[in-house]
């Protein structure tokens, strides 16, 4: 736990805070806003911060291990060749010791300074050099100034820097110097035009940190924004929120691949209106030709729930040097094998591993040895715990939807258990607690939803007609004979899907730079919004009548 003697507000700023400043204290950090005024601050990124902070602090335990091992091991090299140079026998060679430096962390949109002082103050002492706080408004940086002052850290380690975030990025490319251990992207919205940048400011083996709100577009709203902004379309389908993940993954990837590097995702998450990932960026020109055999485009059926991937390459690994060619497709008929509907074609979207499994278990090790130090502790267990079961095939079928399909109940034991028995694997995902995760066909998913339906032939049996997509797929012959024997391990994962702690859960409004804002609830928005259609319509009416009379005057 990090306890530098520096971390005492001020008595100067208390004085502040009693006069034009409100306090609002979450974790180890006390940070000052206008009063009447937390546009910048939501609650519901709380669980955001809470994870970044555990995942920065042992990521940066995991790196310095690697860098003091890598630089021992040079050093090591040295001193044996100066010694053969001078006659000295190996054994008489003493163990080097490495000074490793503490980690470089850069928050590009910081707002108050609310995250890097808690990053500060919370990660674990000795592992943090310093943190660049940046941000484009003036206004902006005057508070992080304020807030750093408050905490009692030194402007010398938290430096608060007033830039674009992109030329900030640009302007400490890896390749000038040493870059930042740590690049940490939090924006409102889409982070898609920091990602270019990003890329190259992370130090090799760096963590890139990246946060988007869109999640509206990032799930199938506009697709063609989508792929204005991430070069993927999006698509409204029950997966959306993993599909949203691997979207903006992918963009990562294609970001560092121009730069002959590429991503190793620690923890890449679905999160209540956004989705957070944690990446390592590494330099590799060889791995670089295998990123697109971890890329997929997504053939959805329009008629049913059934989906296929198609890589964009593949890795010959047989012969002696790997070889790296096009994936052979299409991996399904123009039309669905079940409905005979339209396949529609979405993506690409990165279709490699989501999360480092024993990363995770750091941190499932890290906030168990820690207890109450989070707020969103029980979240961050549940979440971690699902994760950590969680299977690496791209996408799931959603239990709700496929019981809509195929108008019938079940439990979802049952379908999980009858896939286990089929000698297919299935779990659970983090994005949705209905999920079906699993590495079996669609076939075999269809053929146990038909004998399910069989359970309870009398339920929806009226909705199931000839011509809807239910009535077509029961009416095809069953190949794969299901086994509803409940298994222990179809249970799941418990409590890991908490309610939302308080009503209207969701992101606030953007933030304005400079000046005093009076803060809306999303209630008080929508009552301040009624009949705001019917207005602007009445409006137009005034306008155009005002227009014809105008008209009639000149004639």
């Amino acid at each position: 736990m990090s306890s530098r003697a520096t971390d005492k507000p001020s008595e100067a700023m208390e004085v502040e805070v009693k006069g034009e400043f409100d306090s609002l204290t979450e974790g180890k950090a006390t940070i000052l806003y206008d009063k009447g005024n937390k546009v910048f601050y939501n609650k519901v990124q709380e669980f955001n911060r809470d994870l970044s902070t555990a995942v920065i602090n042992e990521f940066s335990k995991m790196r310095r291990t690697e860098i003091r091992e890598k630089e021992t091991a040079k050093a090591k090299r040295r001193a044996m060749r100066e010694a053969k140079e001078k006659g000295i026998e190996a054994s008489a060679v003493p163990e080097p010791t490495v000074d490793v430096p503490g980690m470089r962390i850069l928050e590009a949109l910081s707002a108050t300074g609310l995250r890097s002082i808690r990053y500060w103050k919370e990660i674990e002492e000795g592992l943090l050099d310093e943190i660049v706080v940046n941000d484009l408004d003036s206004k902006a940086v005057e508070a992080i100034t304020r807030n750093i002052k408050h905490n009692g850290i030194s402007l010398d380690k938290l430096k608060p820097n007033h830039g674009d975030a992109i030329d900030v990025l640009y302007a400490n490319r890896s390749e000038k110097g040493r870059g930042f251990d740590v690049v940490d992207l939090d924006p409102y919205g889409s982070a898609a035009m920091f990602l270019d940048g990003a890329v190259q400011a992370v130090a090799d083996g760096g963590l890139l940190c990246v946060t988007c709100t869109d999640k509206a577009v990032l799930c199938g709203k506009n697709a063609e924004t989508c792929y204005g902004k991430y070069q993927s379309m999006s698509i409204r389908a029950p997966y959306c929120h993993e599909f949203a993940v691997r979207i903006v993954l992918q963009a990562i990837e294609h970001s560092a691949n121009r730069y002959k590097r590429h991503i190793i995702p620690l923890l890449s998450m679905s999160i209540d209106f956004y989705v957070r990932m944690f990446v390592r960026v590494k330099t590799s020109p060889l791995n670089v030709k295998s990123a697109a055999s971890k890329m997929a485009l997504v053939y959805q059926s329009l008629g049913c729930d059934a989906f296929y991937l198609q890589p964009l390459g593949k890795v010959d690994t047989t012969k002696k040097h790997p070889k790296y060619n096009q994936a052979i497709g299409p991996p399904c008929d123009r039309r669905c094998e079940f409905t005979g509907s339209r396949m529609k074609i979405t993506g690409p979207i990165w279709a490699g591993p989501l999360h480092d499994k024993e990363f995770v278990k750091k941190l499932q090790n890290h906030v168990k040895a820690n207890p109450k130090k989070y707020n969103t502790e029980k979240k961050m267990i549940g979440q971690l715990n699902v994760v950590e079961t969680e299977l690496e095939n791209p996408l799931y079928y959603d239990n709700g939807c496929l019981t809509r399909l195929f108008r019938t109940n079940y439990r979802i034991v049952q379908l999980r258990s009858a896939i286990l028995n089929a000698g297919y694997k299935v779990s659970q995902s983090h994005a949705n607690g209905d999920a079906i995760k699993t590495d079996a066909p669609p076939k075999v998913i269809m053929d146990i939803m038909k004998q399910l339906v069989a359970l309870k032939p009398d339920v929806g049996k009226a909705k199931r007609g000839p011509e809807t997509p239910a009535g077509k797929m029961m009416a095809q012959e069953i190949e794969v004979k299901a086994d509803f024997t409940l298994v222990p391990e179809a249970t799941g994962v418990h409590a890991a899907f908490l309610p939302n702690p308080e009503e209207n859960w969701g992101p606030k409004a953007r933030a304005v730079g400079g000046g005093k804002r009076k803060f809306l609830t999303a209630a008080e928005r929508a009552k301040q919004n009624q009949g705001f259609r019917k207005k602007k319509r009445d409006e137009h009416k005034k306008t155009e009548k005002k227009n014809e009379e105008t008209d009639k005057g000149a004639g």
